[in-house]
């Protein structure tokens, strides 16, 4: 196992790269892959992939982030990778015309239908027709029924109910099989956290009273170039390392006044690194132009207009900043003694959802079994996604509202 500044991996950095140009690369359509890192003033390696024959509702451009520039340059081709393969049955899988109910019944009465959060204000016809993708529970090594729509991005050809909208969630990538999972549960469980953050923020602003080189040359980074880093941690019930970073210029009316990235992973390091870079990412995806994804929040503001753009910086700014709760990064758990291999870091997000009573995780591989590069959609039933552009509720976000309430 090699341990890279924000992930665990098979293969060193310069391995999977070669891979990576020489063989995938121009078979998926990516023409380009360019170091955007000079466009900021920060310094964090950003790098940009071009895809220019994705369909629409997929991205054309995508970003890399890293420690060092050949990891942002993998994240910018991995991303573009899992994307080209996530579009609609570019992996040929076989679909199935099927109703929500005999989906259910596939696996045996262990979940229900809820539990892949539909859209809010949406309801399921237990008996009309959805699109579905055979798909394996991976925990009892046996095949059942997933809703296509959770699988394809875009999906645009799905003539059977649609209740879920269009997602990334749970689409990674790795030298192998077990690696690209490890990162498909690692951002599931970051996306669950950041559901119910957005209903009740509990982030409390860290302390950042010990830290390794590593991190201490991206604050250099930051604070070298006039910005403010904020760091924010979030209590969960998987007991893991999840942060958020924020990064933010002195002036609210700045074009790109803040910019947010987070993290989970089992390795409190390697989470903080990874929100670090992503906030440098977002702030240079903004600057750069190029990303599909930029231009909905863009048109969203421009119809709203600058005054209620200017109120929500303000208030991610106030939460960002809030010293409300505060706690030292070197009271904050780490789970490296217990993941020595990528297997071992497996068992443990296993454990950790087994502990809140997860129990079914599905798996479906995009790429061919035989390729040196393994693509993953990971869907865990119960694990909520709800974001401000994607209103999906599932049981344990809703139960988590009127208990609020």
């Amino acid at each position: 196992m090699h341990r890279l500044s924000s992930s665990l991996r098979r293969r060193n950095a310069e391995e999977t790269l070669k891979i990576i140009i020489n063989d995938l690369a121009p078979r998926l359509g990516i023409t380009r892959v360019t170091d955007t890192t000079w466009l900021d003033r920060i310094g964090i390696p950003v790098f940009a992939s071009i895809r220019p024959d994705a369909l629409k509702g997929s991205l054309c451009v995508s970003a890399g982030k890293g420690l060092r520039p050949v990891e942002a340059k993998i994240g910018a081709y991995m991303e573009a990778i899992e994307f080209s393969l996530a579009q609609y049955n570019t992996a040929q899988l076989k679909l199935l015309r099927s109703t929500p109910r005999q989906l259910i019944k596939s696996h045996e009465g262990r979940i229900e239908f809820n539990q892949f959060c539909m859209l809010y204000g949406f309801s399921v016809a237990p008996d009309s027709l959805i699109m579905a993708i055979e798909v394996e529970d991976i925990l009892r090594k046996q095949k059942v029924l997933a809703p296509a729509e959770l699988v394809f991005i875009p999906y645009p050809e799905n003539p059977g109910q649609r209740l879920f909208g269009e997602s990334s969630s749970g689409l990674a990538s790795g030298n192998d099989l077990e690696e690209a999972s490890v990162h498909a549960v690692c951002e599931l469980m970051e996306r669950d956290i950041q559901a119910f953050n957005h209903v009740h923020d509990r982030s409390r602003l860290v302390n950042l009273d010990s830290y390794s080189t590593e991190i201490d040359a991206l604050i250099i980074k930051i604070n070298d170039a006039g910005l403010n880093l904020s760091i924010r941690y979030t209590e969960n019930c998987f007991g893991l390392a999840y942060f958020q970073a924020f990064i933010m210029e002195e002036s609210s009316h700045s074009p790109i006044s803040v910019a947010t990235g987070s993290g989970l992973h089992p390795i409190k390091e390697i989470a903080l690194i990874r929100a670090i870079c992503e906030a440098a990412q977002s702030r240079l995806s903004h600057i750069h132009g190029g990303r599909d994804d930029i231009i909905d929040r863009v048109k969203y503001f421009e119809k709203k207009g600058r005054s209620v753009e200017l109120q929500a910086i303000s208030r991610l700014r106030t939460v960002a900043t809030s010293r409300d709760q505060m706690i030292d990064y070197s009271s904050i758990d780490c789970q490296e003694a217990a993941i020595p291999t990528i297997e071992s870091a497996w068992e443990l997000l296993i454990e950790r959802l087994q502990r809140v009573g997860l129990s079914t995780v599905l798996r479906v591989l995009l790429s061919e079994a035989a390729e040196d590069i393994s693509v993953v959609r990971i869907i865990i039933p119960g694990l909520e996604v709800f974001e401000p552009g994607l209103k999906r509720v599932g049981p344990r976000l809703l139960t988590y509202v009127k208990q609020s309430a």
